[in-house]
């Protein structure tokens, strides 16, 4: 019986220690989602602002630069060969965070007719899609907060590169897309081209506007700088929603971790009186033996 309180009590300590290792890592991922959470929403009011700027320039062009071949980002191609880009994590710990991206990326790869180049953000996406027998074209790894702008810059050049070249007609993205500060969704997003921003004001009001040094110099530099705004959303949104994975996984460990501990010391309680009854017993059938 003392053998099996010894267990009993090692056993505890374990899932004590366990326990404080869950929670120190709950609390790391609740400091980097409100990190990035900060990001995010400051990027988005920049993408927006640029939306709206797109959409009002958009409706005050003379009729000769409507006319005109439209930016190469917003040019609808035949997609003979596409991209996709997976934003996975590089580490673990964050429940079914990875799994659902993997399995969304392997059915797009599966049931395209047309050759895909398959691109990775994150260890555990780039892992996944080698094993299953795809050969990824470029893989960004390892990634740290102070590493961020450099990869966001280098993807951002390469997508334009692939697209602008000619490799592929579209990119496509798969990444958890953040519904509100608790909740995501995994979803297929096409990246490029750029879908045309709608025209007319933001107010709704008609206004003329004059364009300097011209429309169409303002309007290819508005494009690029409105790709990149949605290419920053969405690899800060595949940030904030790891973390937000990582902090419910670790919660719930930890709630799982107390649990246990209830339940191991409930048992320990158990064997403990257990013990002590018998010894109890033993004592009183010795002495009874004695009396007789």
């Amino acid at each position: 019986m003392s053998g099996q309180l010894r267990a009993l009590k090692n056993r505890i300590r374990s899932v004590e220690s366990t326990k404080k290792i869950t929670r120190a890592m709950e609390m790391v991922a609740a400091a980097k989602l409100h990190r990035y959470q900060d990001l995010m929403s400051k990027g988005r009011a920049y993408a927006n602002g640029l939306e709206n700027l797109l959409r009002r320039a958009g409706g005050c062009v003379s009729e000769s630069t409507k006319e005109a071949p439209p930016h190469p980002f917003l040019q609808q191609r035949e997609e003979k060969k596409v991209g996709l880009v997976l934003f996975a994590s590089d580490t673990g710990l964050c429940g079914s965070y990875n799994t659902d991206l993997i399995a969304c990326a392997l059915r797009f790869l599966e049931t395209r007719q047309e050759p895909v180049l398959p691109l990775g953000v994150g260890k555990n996406g780039i892992k996944a899609l080698r094993r299953r027998g795809y050969s990824v074209h470029t893989a960004f790894q390892d990634i740290r907060i102070s590493q961020m702008e450099k990869v966001l810059s280098d993807l951002k050049s390469l997508l334009e590169k692939l697209y602008l070249s000619g490799e592929v007609d579209a990119i496509y993205v798969v990444y958890n897309h953040a519904v509100s500060v608790v909740n995501y969704k995994t979803v297929t997003q096409k990246l490029l081209p750029l879908e045309k921003p709608e025209a007319g004001t933001a107010s709704g009001t008609d206004e003329v506007y004059i364009f300097e040094p011209s429309e169409k110099i303002i309007l290819d530099r508005l494009i690029p700088l409105f790709f990149e705004s949605k290419t920053r959303q969405i690899f800060l949104e595949a940030f904030v929603t790891e973390q937000m994975a990582r902090m419910r996984a670790m919660h719930q460990a930890t709630e799982n971790a107390s649990d246990m501990i209830k339940a191991l010391v409930l048992q320990r309680n158990k064997a403990r009186q257990a013990a002590i009854t018998k010894e109890i017993i033993e004592i009183v059938s010795g002495s009874q033996a004695l009396k007789s």
